[in-house]
């Protein structure tokens, strides 16, 4: 019998590192509402983990068709590449929520707007000077305050 030549391995052809593949074929007619939510939406389809810290640090640039389109900030890079296939499974979640096959395509760059990360850093800020200053003004603390000389320490205070 004679030696046959073992087969030379093909190189696995690169994906672009920022663009999840389709899961599946999209229908044309299909299309997604061009306005969405995305500070409401990124809640709601179940991710997790460092899926769920991109889908927070992203802003949402349109959704056009069966693509949305999404801006990762500059400083959070970092969970495109220790997460290598995060944009597929927020493709994948994406796909689930809304039912149909739904494409994802992620770059980095300047955020021009609210990120939902921004905007739940922004509402704790309230939420904890709101909870200061009711302790700040609430009459008990206050009298504590004077009669032992004593101090609010604002890293303390967690709002409810």
């Amino acid at each position: 019998m004679p030696a046959q030549a073992e087969p030379t391995p093909m190189p696995a052809p690169s994906m672009p590192p920022r663009e999840a593949p389709p899961a599946v074929v999209a229908i044309p007619d299909e299309a997604l509402p061009e306005t969405v939510d995305w500070h409401a939406l990124q809640e709601q389809v179940g991710l997790g983990g460092f899926n769920l810290q991109l889908a927070q640090h992203s802003e949402l640039l349109e959704v056009a068709g069966n693509c949305f389109r999404l801006r990762l900030a500059n400083d959070q890079r970092h969970l495109l590449q220790i997460n290598k296939s995060g944009a597929e499974k927020l493709q994948e979640a994406l796909s689930n929520h809304f039912g149909r096959p739904v494409r994802v395509s992620i770059e980095v760059g300047e955020i021009a707007t609210e990120t939902p990360a921004q905007r739940n850093q922004a509402d704790k800020a309230v939420r904890h000077a709101a909870a200061l200053a009711s302790l700040e003004q609430d009459p008990f603390v206050r009298e504590l305050i004077e009669r032992f000389d004593a101090t609010l320490e604002a890293a303390s205070v967690k709002p409810l």
